[in-house]
């Protein structure tokens, strides 16, 4: 018997591939997850979602801007770009936030408003199931509340959901200057 010819066996190939392949798959929705950034502020544990999050840095050096308020920590030069670092705790009306060697700042640009935001802690990613999410905020959430947007738990702790968008649409936020 003959040797068959590489053509011949390409198509000897493809029948048998055609023969035992599997049916595509049916067309069922897959419900993505809520993927977050884990932080603390105060001491309450927050998220934000991971695509209102651009960048996550320790504390750069910053260049102090006299007259805006307290909570403005100055101006900061990351890759080229100023941007303002802006104390969260200080913003919310508590003891200036400590800087201490687990201090970080969350970049954000929502709105066309680029900053830096200054939490005690990062925890890292999360991600849960988004039916998971329960709409109402815990109890004694203080001035973080308008910033809230439901909770989410994994058995260890509770989440509070942080809004980077009600964030910066609220005036008192925006109003960098005394």
């Amino acid at each position: 018997m003959e040797p068959a010819s590489p053509f011949a066996l390409l198509q000897d190939y493809d029948r048998r591939c055609r023969a035992n392949a599997r049916g595509l798959p049916t067309g069922e929705v897959v419900e993505d997850d809520w993927v977050g950034i884990g932080f603390s502020l105060n001491g309450k544990p927050l998220l934000a979602l991971m695509s209102e999050v651009t960048e996550i840095l320790p504390l750069p050096e910053t260049i102090r801007v006299p007259g805006v308020r307290n909570w403005v920590n100055g101006i900061a030069n990351v890759r080229g770009t100023l941007m303002p670092i802006l104390d969260m705790q200080g913003f919310l009306g508590e003891q200036p936030g400590l800087r201490g060697k687990d201090s970080r700042v969350l970049v954000v640009n929502q709105k066309n408003i680029m900053a830096g935001l200054l939490v005690e802690e990062v925890s890292g990613m999360r991600r849960f199931k988004p039916e998971t999410k329960q709409p109402s905020v815990l109890p004694d959430m203080g001035a973080l509340e308008p910033f809230l947007d439901g909770v989410f738990d994994d058995t260890q702790t509770q989440w509070s959901v942080f809004s980077v968008e009600k964030l910066v649409t609220n005036d008192r936020f925006l109003k960098v200057v005394e």
